[in-house]
C-alpha cells in the first residue's frame, strides 16, 4: 500500500507501506472525510510512516458509487480516477 501526494508547486511526497500492516482511521463530518493510514509496526514517533487525506464527502460518495457499479463479483478491474 502506498500514497503519493503532490503540492501545488509540484513537489512530490511518497509514503510506501510495502506489505506492512497499517491502521486506518476515518473521521467525517457533514462536508469532509479525513482518512489517516499509519504503519502499525513503526515504534519511533520521529520516523512513523503515515498519510492523512481530507476529501469532500460528496466526491468520495460519488467515487465509491461509480467504483461499485464497475466492479462486479470476480472483477479484476483496477482502481481508476473518477473526477
Amino acid at each position: 500500500m502506498f500514497a503519493i501526494l503532490r503540492q501545488a508547486g509540484g513537489r512530490r511526497y511518497e509514503v510506501d507501506f510495502e506489505d506492512d500492516a497499517v491502521v486506518v482511521d476515518v473521521a467525517m463530518n457533514a462536508t469532509t472525510v479525513q482518512i489517516t493510514m499509519t504503519a502499525a509496526d513503526d515504534d519511533d514517533p520521529e520516523k512513523k510512516r503515515f498519510v492523512t487525506v481530507a476529501v469532500p464527502r460528496e466526491a468520495l460518495i460519488t467515487a465509491l458509487a461509480v467504483a461499485g457499479r464497475c466492479a462486479g463479483p470476480g472483477s479484476k478491474q483496477k482502481p481508476k480516477l473518477v473526477s
